[in-house]
């Protein structure tokens, strides 16, 4: 690592890069035409952001987008790399810090992001640079038009210009011996069967939304939403099944660029929705060729999804910006999606319930101490693959397989051949998802399988009353997450207990598992988008001890409408269903805390549990009698 950072700050060094200048090149009407910003040469580069993103901002990337990775030696799915000739700085938040630390190098700084003290990368960028008149740099295709703008305002007191890298290859690629390359994936397409709405009736709702903010068409890059919008899935990026792709929607066409294994096949298919199908490397070139041919039009472009490169390839006088209406709609899943996520679930909760009685037989055997968290993690993903069958088609993310304090790693990832083995003296933490035809799945269970201590009991049971303060409540429709993230934190503050991370995010139906837009954090959401019927989330508060333990429960759940409920003010409350169908270890739970409405919720959910789970383990009988114990009524 420390050579590849020694050849970067080589390459940064030099000052026969090109460069875009930014400085008043980001405005949504600025009235400068694409291409008519200054280009810079001759100026070494004072910083460069290596951060996680592609060019479509995912969350999970390919292994050819793992840039960040590469240079820092940090495998954390969210994080931001900045590099200078003499240092070398990784943000990340709360979610990581246990991880950065252990896997980033001496040379490396960790900025623990949101922590009191610790600057954004913006202020410190503005405080550093400051008084050194040079250029700190970004890659246009990998930075978001928000993330720019927020970089440009911190440094325009400043003498450092923020530029971006004009018709040059990213400088972490030329380090790079022996980056992957992209693959092609063949595109599956889903049938209504799945979806419940056709292609071409999605592109007239988008179409209308479209209109309905004032525009003429709409520029897509996030993978998920062009996914969710064709009706197609791929395997470009793994554990999420997208294809790398852009794609542009006018009010009578449509175009999707993409470079598929079966290309002519994908544009036969979509062709009756007039959709024409052309190479991924068209799109910039594409979309500047529609904008000269359309002067006096307007094209809808999300700042917060959108990359630098594609948001100059539309004249500033054409630009109109707004959240994607492509978020919102797929935000909200149809009756048919939400049912096959119900279905997923149980097949998912099956498989839970047989890998969680394994573990109880090989720990009764006295052999649980004869397996590591990586090889439970393979047994766990064949329960889920010999019980789903053709429906299975891969996990949803890496498993967190944790014993003992790895569980306080908040997204920890066991390494093969090099993780502990399992032990009957310490808490098992296991977060794991699965990818199936009709749903995806996410669902956290946090076990013991000797004699958990009065202390773990006790924070167990704080973090279940979170869980089920969340899983309970009522509310109006259309809220903020932030309001009802405090619901479930409420229970652990009680007893001085918090965790680091939101307690819910949207979950994509057979799509990405964070499904952007929907937010349940004491974070403000950067897409704006509000709590409301038909949105799948998760339900995941937990407690963690650095060096001791770390639990955490989670389920997904359904926003639906609380018809219980008569307003008299003729306002519609919603509440949630909780679709996740995987018992609670009732041998964590200290009873002296749990009110009599928790006990009713949790033994309401075993019961249902029970009756969808039974059908499908009648014929495991270890199984089986594990999920009848498990369920059995708690009394107080």
């Amino acid at each position: 690592m420390t050579e590849k950072l020694r050849e970067l700050r080589a390459l940064l060094s030099r000052s026969n890069v090109q460069l875009l200048s930014l400085r008043n090149n980001l405005g949504a009407k600025d009235g400068a035409a694409a291409g008519s910003a200054e280009i810079l040469t001759g100026k070494a580069l004072q910083a460069f952001v290596v951060d996680t993103a592609d060019a479509h901002q995912s969350e999970y990337v390919s292994a050819a987008n793992k840039r960040r990775e590469f240079i820092s030696g940090f495998t954390g799915s969210s994080g931001a790399a900045l590099v200078t000739p003499d240092k070398a700085l990784l943000w990340t938040d709360g979610r990581y810090f246990l991880q950065a630390e252990q896997e980033l190098s001496a040379e490396w700084t960790l900025m623990k992001a949101e922590e009191p003290g610790v600057p954004t990368i913006e202020e410190w960028a503005a405080k550093h640079l400051d008084g050194d008149s040079g250029v700190f740099a970004i890659d246009p295709f990998l930075t978001s038009v928000a993330a720019a703008r927020a970089l440009a305002n911190a440094l325009k007191e400043t003498k450092v210009e923020l530029a971006a890298l004009h018709e040059a290859a990213n400088p972490v690629d030329l380090v790079w011996t022996g980056r992957p390359l992209a693959g092609k994936s063949k595109v599956q397409f889903l049938s209504d069967k799945y979806t419940g709405r056709s292609v071409a009736a999605k592109l007239a709702d988008v179409r209308a939304a479209v209109q309905a903010k004032g525009a003429d068409a709409i520029v897509l890059t996030a993978l998920d939403d062009i996914a969710w919008l064709f009706n197609i899935r791929g395997s470009d990026v793994e554990f999420n099944p997208v294809v790398v792709s852009y794609a542009i929607v006018t009010q009578d066409a449509a175009t999707l660029f993409l470079d598929a294994a079966n290309a002519d096949e994908v544009a036969r298919h979509l062709s009756p929705s007039h959709v024409t199908c052309k190479p991924y490397a068209a799109a910039l070139e594409e979309l500047a060729a529609y904008a000269a041919a359309h002067r006096g039009q307007t094209i809808l472009v999300d700042p917060v999804q959108c990359n630098v490169a594609v948001f100059l390839a539309i004249p500033a006088a054409m630009r109109k910006e707004a959240p994607s209406v492509v978020m919102a709609h797929k935000a909200i899943k149809s009756a048919v999606e939400i049912e096959g996520m119900r279905q997923a679930h149980v097949r998912d909760g099956a498989a839970l319930t047989k890998f969680f009685s394994w573990l109880e037989s090989e720990a009764a055997g006295g052999r649980l101490g004869d397996w590591d968290e990586v090889q439970v993690a393979d047994k766990q993903q064949q329960f889920r693959e010999q019980l789903a069958g053709a429906d299975f088609v891969s996990l949803s993310f890496d498993t967190i397989s944790s014993i003992g304090a790895n569980g306080a790693v908040i997204h920890y990832k066991p390494k093969r051949g090099a993780c502990p083995k399992l032990s009957t003296a310490a808490l098992y933490l296991n977060d794991s998802g699965a990818q199936y035809l009709d749903g995806t799945t996410d669902v956290t269970r946090t076990l013991h399988f000797g004699e958990p201590t009065a202390y773990e009991k006790a924070c167990f049971t704080r973090v279940l009353q979170g869980h089920i303060a969340l899983a309970t409540a009522v509310f109006p429709d259309k809220i903020e997450g932030v309001k009802l993230d405090a619901l479930a934190r409420a229970p652990l503050w009680r007893a001085g207990l918090d965790y680091r991370h939101g307690t819910g995010h949207g979950v994509g139906a057979f799509l990405n598992v964070h499904e952007k837009g929907v937010l349940l954090s004491f974070r403000l959401n950067p897409n704006g988008l509000l709590i409301q019927d038909g949105m799948i989330l998760s339900n995941e508060p937990g407690y963690y001890e650095n060096g001791n333990f770390g639990i955490r429960i989670e389920s997904l759940m359904v926003v639906k409408q609380a018809t219980h409920l008569a307003s008299p003010l003729n306002k519609k409350f919603c509440t949630f269903e909780t679709i996740t169908m995987a018992p609670i270890q009732q041998k964590l739970i200290d009873r002296s805390l749990l009110t009599a409405d928790e006990a009713a919720w949790l033994n309401a959910y075993h019961q249902e549990v029970r009756a969808k789970l039974t059908p499908l383990l009648e014929g495991d009988a270890h199984a089986y009698a594990y999920l009848v114990r498990e369920t059995q009524p708690l009394v107080l």
